[in-house]
């Protein structure tokens, strides 16, 4: 066979590896579902540990935004989707054995400038001022020790969850997506662990005390080191066996890797950095805001909600988008723009089905969503009441939040990284300008910060929606599109009105929150999928085919 007839084989090849995608899609939400079940009960421990109006706990998970952020610019949001693309252009165009090649000098590029960037990173932050020049904004709170100092020591987390975040990436390209989704959840395991036995080693303490906790802060920050480090080693398996880390080739072709990729990946994932990480980087601005604005527990109140918010999230969107990147990025390579149309099109119509719902529920049943999960130990009244009006907001959030995610990724699939980049850009003031308002001159609390989040995503999905348009095309004709979306909102208007009359008359109480909520989620759902079954909603008879698929 000659070379020809190989080369036109593997564009053909890239896109076959991707078949299944409902097979995938429910894999990667399956483990996704474990893996924020296991958050929530990372944040209720921690919450029961550290109370509603603990200085420390701001400090942690203010100290938590900063390496968080950094995996989403640099692993997640912008190194691992630059490789995702360049290692399916280079596996397309010249072969797996390239490809393995331009995955192992960008994993040993990448390396060698995270821990560069963390070594830095950890000497900035200790010689950082306590006000930020020319404001005078405590932007560490009013006491800096503890967030300078918890900084310092979850720094090094960028380096493991970004080469992690790596070598995931290449794995869902070559078609494995187990092992990527299932690190998580083994992070969220050693998490975990780490405060248990933190909780049980300061047992005869007062943990009321701030020199206290600010210790056993220090404990769980070891813990999340271990854990970031289990979580890469999880990915090294099936790296191997896919070939990714050991060459399977010999002769000339161990040696095929075009010059100039790994710099392709590194030049293209710099503008990513901002684009496809929009709404985190607007929510690492809450956090270091909430710092400075807000009393104390109004960070720790901030980052719960959020936590609640990304659940559905992650649920309905982020494990769509990151089943679907591979497949829209090959067809995206071939020139199959109809297709790439088609796929962000049916997936965006999947998103808003479950989306739209999840967003009504999380606004209704804020109170019992919010008792149910952090009401406990030392966690009181107080502070779930602001997660509530945080959750409340964020609620308004989700479906751009999940929307958004998708658009970006379809633009980079395209090849474009200056139209993210710029709307980024634009939406990162306008937060900014917005949590000053909200919270500085309006008054707001915690809700203040939650809402201009909401304002600016939803500012963001219009302006990606519209650009992402003109570029491919409209998905739907306007008529079939407003019918859709007609029938999904009314079944969602249905779906809160039941959620929420039973929440408010079943009987329960802080103690039963449980009891208000389950009620009022099943039967909310319930309501919601017969009245898309009765308007005959397509993306319902999609549903419910894709359930007696994956029961059978």
């Amino acid at each position: 066979m000659g070379i020809g007839s190989v080369e036109s084989k593997r564009g053909p090849e890239v896109v076959e590896r991707h078949r299944g995608l409902v097979g995938r899609t429910a894999l990667v939400s399956v483990l996704t579902l474990a893996s924020r079940l296991l958050g929530f009960v990372r944040e209720v421990v921690t919450a029961s540990i550290f109370g509603d109006a603990s200085a420390i706990s701001d400090a942690f998970f203010t100290a938590w935004r900063v390496p968080n952020l950094f995996r989403r610019l640099c692993g997640e949001g912008a190194l691992s989707t630059s490789l995702q693309s360049v290692l399916t252009e280079t596996d397309a165009d010249r072969g797996a054995e390239a490809g393995r090649r331009l995955f192992v000098r960008t994993l040993t590029v990448a390396a060698i400038g995270l821990s560069v960037l963390c070594v830095v990173g950890m000497f900035g932050i200790a010689a950082l001022p306590d006000r930020m020049p020319w404001t005078g904004w405590a932007w560490f709170g009013a006491d800096p020790g503890p967030v300078r100092d918890l900084c310092v020591r979850l720094f090094p987390y960028v380096l493991l969850v970004c080469l992690a975040a790596l070598c995931g990436g290449a794995l869902q390209v070559r078609g494995h997506f187990a092992a990527p989704n299932t690190a998580p959840a083994v992070m969220n395991l050693v998490w975990i662990a780490g405060l248990l036995v933190t909780a049980f080693a300061f047992a005869g303490a007062e943990t009321g005390l701030f020199d206290v906790q600010w210790e056993m802060a220090r404990w769980i920050a070891w813990g999340v080191l271990v854990a970031g480090l289990l979580q890469l080693a999880i990915l090294v398996p099936p790296l191997l066996s896919r070939g990714l880390l050991m060459s399977r080739a010999s002769g000339p072709n161990r040696r095929s890797a075009p010059k100039g990729s790994v710099s392709t990946v590194l030049k293209t994932a710099l503008p990513l950095a901002l684009g496809a990480a929009v709404y985190q980087i607007n929510v690492l601005v809450d956090g270091l805001m909430a710092e400075g604005l807000l009393r104390d527990g109004g960070p720790t109140a901030l980052y719960y909600a959020n936590r609640v918010q990304q659940f559905p999230l992650a649920l309905v969107a982020t494990a769509a988008t990151t089943a679907l990147f591979p497949s829209l990025k090959a067809h995206a390579h071939l020139g199959e723009l109809r297709t790439v149309r088609n796929l962000y099109g049916r997936a965006q119509m999947a998103i808003l089905f479950l989306a739209l719902p999840a967003s009504v529920g999380l606004y209704v049943l804020a109170e019992p969503i919010s008792e149910a999960l952090f009401l406990h130990g030392s966690y009181g009244m107080d502070g779930t009441v602001r997660i509530e009006s945080a959750l409340e907001m964020l609620a308004i959030a989700l479906i751009p939040a999940g929307a958004s995610g998708l658009c970006g990724r379809t633009f980079i699939a395209l090849g474009d990284y200056r139209t993210p980049v710029r709307i980024a850009s634009a939406f990162l003031i306008v937060n900014a300008g917005l949590n000053v308002l909200f919270v500085h001159r309006w008054g707001f609390d915690v809700e203040g910060l939650a809402l201009a989040t909401a304002v600016t995503s939803w500012g963001s999905l219009v302006w990606l929606s519209a650009s992402l348009r003109l570029r491919i095309g409209a998905a739907f004709r306007p008529v079939e599109l407003g019918r859709r979306i007609l029938a999904m909102t009314v079944s969602a208007a249905v779906c809160g009105a039941v959620a929420g009359l039973v929440a408010f008359v079943v009987p329960w109480s802080s103690d039963s929150a449980w009891r208000g909520l389950g009620m009022g989620g099943l039967l909310g759902a319930g309501a919601f999928f017969v009245c898309a079954r009765a308007l005959r909603l397509e993306e319902w008879r999609e549903f419910a085919q894709r359930f007696r698929r994956f029961r059978g």
